[in-house]
């Protein structure tokens, strides 16, 4: 069962057709709805010759992103005017939407369809943007609440008229293209009276009488806000035009105090009270992970400080027992020393670097320690790397390897081994090492490794794992695993 749940919302989270699916839904919907046919069949009937004669969108949007990869840029965008801009004219040319519906209930099963396909692709292009573009982003912080539902207010309008459009018997589907777009003026003008109130609810009975004098008061304000208000709101929609000639408002028949023109705005701002409690739970709750984003961006900041102070202790006394023994690889030591050492000061402070560069900083570091230790050392590195540009967080893996040298290779008395492997997949990434021990030890522990596990939980929570384990009495494993998708 968990398994099943897992496709599905990976098909959700991955995939656009269903988005258009919901189109056809909607539209095979309207058309029982019209021929008041309210059965099974019927409805499942539209749903599938929806879905064979618009196939093809179906296809595009099931196969987009192999064809984004495969096809040139012009063949990419002019496939996608086809689908989304030619295709719902094409069929009504070709006279295809009388296989959905006869008469004119076909020209609106097409015609919803293609709007509906239309208005979704714009708005998956439009996220697309603002998840990838950062201008997106900073632009949309511009925008105020009160600008986006006015926003969202005109182009419901828009929605609604060009809906009006496409069904039969409606004035709007008779008239010119002048009229058409004056009723969307005019749906626009009864939606913003109504916001009116939504603001009235949301600004200040909320906001103040509910904050400032309770349940009590609110309630009373609520209801003094209908009472007060609804009869200025229905004089006002009485006057236009389109309300004297289509049904499209109860103020058609001119009764200004009658309960239906109170019962609108009433349950308008009933049911905008969990929206509006749902925004400011959704502002705060931004400013607390705000919050929580920038402690742990501070404290991640801090660790990585504290890597060098780690690192130069350790190369210090590797240096300082050279120089005892006056060895002759003293300065290549010191040369192979301020590469490392330049590696973490420069691109340890980096919020990534390139898999290959850490992979030679590895290497440095244990040529470096073979230099120092003068011990016959069985090593091995397998990669398995599929991208070396592929970006890593630095310093990730050379703890590992210095507690393999530190309670392992160094403390033996005769030769030992250190076996490393990396492997990169797609959006996983595994590093292992093990190395001999010549007596049972205590799990390592100390600062470095403090350091690793709580850079990991900041890094990458729950998308890592860090095991250790100890095979036989000579061989000691760790192992680090890494989703980076």
């Amino acid at each position: 069962m968990n398994r099943v749940v897992k496709h599905i919302e990976h098909f959700l989270l991955s995939s656009t057709i269903w988005i258009f699916f919901t189109g056809i839904v909607f539209t095979s919907i309207l058309l029982s709805v019209q021929e008041n046919r309210h059965e099974w069949p019927v409805y499942l009937s539209y749903i599938s010759r929806g879905c064979l004669l618009f196939a093809p969108v179906l296809a595009f949007s099931g196969f987009r992103q192999r064809l984004r990869r495969q096809l040139p840029t012009i063949a990419f965008v002019l496939l996608w005017g086809f689908c989304f801009l030619a295709y719902p004219y094409l069929l009504e040319a070709l006279g295809w939407q009388e296989w959905i519906a006869s008469g004119a209930l076909g020209k609106v099963a097409v015609r919803s369809t293609g709007a509906w396909f239309l208005i979704a692709e714009l708005a998956i292009l439009v996220n697309h943007y603002w998840l990838e573009g950062k201008a997106a982003r900073l632009w949309a912080r511009k925008v105020s609440l009160e600008k986006g539902i006015l926003l969202f207010t005109a182009l419901f309008a828009v929605f609604y008229a060009g809906l009006g459009f496409t069904i039969p018997g409606n004035p709007m589907g008779e008239a010119s293209p002048l009229t058409v777009i004056s009723y969307t003026l005019q749906i626009f003008i009864i939606l913003l009276i109504y916001y009116c109130f939504y603001w009235i609810n949301h600004y200040f009975l909320i906001n103040k009488m509910l904050k400032q004098k309770g349940v009590i008061f609110y309630g009373f304000g609520f209801i003094a806000a209908v009472l007060l208000f609804y009869p200025v709101a229905a004089q006002l929609i009485s006057w236009l035009p389109m309300v004297r000639q289509t049904d499209i408002h109860p103020m058609n028949n001119g009764l200004i105090f009658e309960e239906i023109n109170a019962l609108v705005p009433f349950f308008g701002m009933l049911f905008s009270i969990p929206f509006i409690l749902a925004i400011k739970w959704y502002r705060q709750n931004n400013e607390i992970t705000a919050l929580a984003r920038e402690r742990s961006e501070a404290e991640l900041k801090l660790l990585k400080q504290q890597v060098n102070p780690h690192f130069f202790f350790n190369t210090l006394n590797n240096l300082y027992a050279l120089s005892l023994t006056q060895d002759r690889q003293t300065p290549e030591v010191i040369l192979q020393l301020s590469e490392l050492m330049r590696y973490v000061i420069y691109k340890g402070k980096e919020g990534h670097v390139p898999l290959a560069e850490e992979v030679k900083y590895i290497e440095d570091y244990i040529h470096l320690q073979r230099i120092r230790l003068h011990k016959r050392l069985d090593f091995r590195f397998e990669k398995d790397i599929t991208d070396e540009k592929l970006p890593i967080p630095p310093l990730l893996f050379i703890t590992l390897v210095e507690n393999a040298f530190k309670h392992g290779i160094e403390p033996a008395e005769g030769a030992g081994f250190l076996h490393l492997r990396l492997e990169s997949g797609a959006g996983d990434l595994l590093f292992s090492c093990k190395n001999s021990v010549e007596e049972r030890v205590a799990e390592p522990g100390g600062f470095g490794l403090a350091n690793l596990k709580r850079r990991l939980e900041l890094l990458f929570p729950e998308r890592h794992e860090l095991t250790t384990e100890e095979q036989g009495q000579n061989t000691y494993t760790a192992t680090l695993k890494l989703n980076l998708s």
